[in-house]
């Protein structure tokens, strides 16, 4: 699955705007391979070759001076060789390895994974006489962007029927991490030839998918901005549009309704009762804080990765905040990830299918990153989502901060809280399209308000209800 996503993005037309992390670590077998199939490799090390060719030299120095000690010691050699291929292949061929793999964990976090080797020979006695030595287990656990693993080899002193280890990776970063491979190495006793098995991932997982997901930092936030966007609102701001997060009725009458089971006889209209024949009851607007959305764009001019994870954060707070308050905000991510696979950078084709909500926006989340059109395809146009011109809830967009004063400059992760309207336009042509990028430093290229007095008027960007410099400042936003 993962080398088919992989080819799949030499198609995309996007690429990473930051290098990928340096967490990786390999472990590398220096010398001659010999696969054998199913699963079992020989290494021979240099070692191996340099005691192949003493044993041929004193074989012929003893053949030349019939010297009976010198046969000894070249029968020695050869003892060695074989022992030293035979007996760490017998070590491997007794092992069986299973290992458990946590399914999620949150940025900056230090996964475990625990591995159980257990071996086949059941007697007990004879296992204490003859443990196995000096085993090296290999998780290789990959990054979304990088191809070799985060999880360090670990070496096994002594197996006597089972023995359990755990591999334990750096602070990671926010991603998705596959389990690629699960192996075993052993060059006991001489250290001349290596054998390894590599075990079904598969099987050997005790998950359905050796998938582990690493959602971004999220932290409560006080939903002051809420009170902001009322206050400063316009209706081009949708300062009338509210959500519901209060089961608190208003004085004020939406409607009339049939009465149901449960309704209070105090709310029934008895005027419009009589009027009808039946009973009807008053419905009155819910109170409740202004409703949102969230935009996030992964083409915007972002200045290093920590200003984009900053904003990943900031973004998954929102969405916590808005389904806590009893809401449903979405999320919209540009380039839109409804559209086609060879559209997409790699980061959003293997979002895995659910409805929206909570859970799918934190899949999301866990996948985006900062991306750019590739050189060969610098005038390519990104797929846009549906922002929905008629929904009457505020979009909030986060973008990198926009420099006002060269006497104080910004510190480099400041984050805007934009709120924008839901109405867009098209522009008549390249040049205003290029000139309106610029000037909305890479929101929407169609962005811009339809409530205008003229035709020449330019279009609103929007308002900045706060900014952000520090993850610990999404708690007062």
């Amino acid at each position: 699955m993962l080398s088919l996503l992989k080819e799949s993005s030499k198609k995309s037309p996007y690429q990473s705007r930051f290098a990928p992390p340096e967490l990786s670590t390999e472990f590398d077998l220096k010398g001659t391979r010999v696969p054998t199939g199913n699963g079992y490799c020989l290494t021979l090390e240099k070692r191996f070759w340099y005691l192949v060719a003493i044993v041929a030299l004193l074989y012929f120095f003893a053949i030349e001076t019939k010297n009976d000690w010198l046969y000894l010691i070249a029968a020695g050699g050869v003892a060695s060789m074989i022992l030293g291929v035979v007996l760490p292949l017998s070590q491997i061929l007794d092992l069986e390895a299973s290992c458990s793999l946590p399914p999620d964990a949150v940025a900056g976090d230090r996964l475990k994974v625990r591995v159980k080797l257990t071996r086949k020979s059941k007697r007990a006695k004879f296992n204490k006489i003859f443990p196995i030595k000096w085993i090296v287990v290999r998780a290789k656990l990959v990054g979304q962007r990088e191809d070799g693993s985060v999880l360090r080899p670990i070496t096994v002193d002594t197996v006597i029927n089972e023995a359990w280890v755990v591999a334990q990776s750096p602070s990671l970063k926010r991603g998705i991490y596959r389990l690629e491979e699960l192996e075993t190495y052993s060059c006991f006793p001489f250290g001349l030839a290596w054998w390894s098995r590599s075990f079904d991932v598969e099987n050997a997982v005790n998950i359905n998918e050796p998938l582990v997901t690493v959602y971004a930092r999220t932290t409560g936030a006080e939903g002051n901005f809420l009170w902001r966007l009322r206050a400063a609102g316009t209706s081009a701001l949708m300062f009338s549009a509210t959500r519901s997060t209060s089961v608190m009725p208003s004085s004020s009458v939406r409607s009339l309704r049939e009465f149901v089971t449960g309704d209070s006889y105090r709310m029934i209209h008895w005027a419009s009762s009589a009027k009808t024949g039946k009973l009807l009851v008053r419905e009155f607007e819910s109170e409740g804080l202004p409703g949102y959305d969230v935009l996030i764009d992964l083409l915007a001019p972002w200045k290093n990765e920590e200003q984009f994870e900053l904003a990943v954060s900031l973004a998954n707070s929102l969405l916590n905040l808005g389904f806590r308050m009893g809401g449903a905000p979405e999320l919209f991510v540009i380039p839109d990830p409804q559209a086609r696979p060879e559209l997409l950078p790699y980061c959003l084709q293997d979002v895995p299918s659910s409805a929206p909500g909570i859970a799918r926006w934190a899949q999301v989340l866990a996948r985006v990153e900062a991306v750019e059109p590739k050189v060969q395809t610098p005038d390519f146009e990104p797929e846009l989502p549906d922002f929905g011109a008629e929904n009457k809830l505020a979009l909030i967009a986060i973008r990198p901060a926009q420099e006002t004063s060269e006497i104080q400059p910004l510190v480099a992760e400041t984050l805007e809280m934009w709120v924008m309207s839901r109405a867009f336009r098209e522009p008549a042509n390249a040049a205003e399209k290029a000139e309106s990028w610029q000037r909305k430093g890479g929101l929407p290229a169609s962005a811009g308000f339809s409530e205008r007095r003229g035709v020449n008027a330019a279009p609103s960007l929007g308002r900045i209800l706060t900014t952000i410099e520090r993850f610990e400042d999404i708690s007062r936003v």
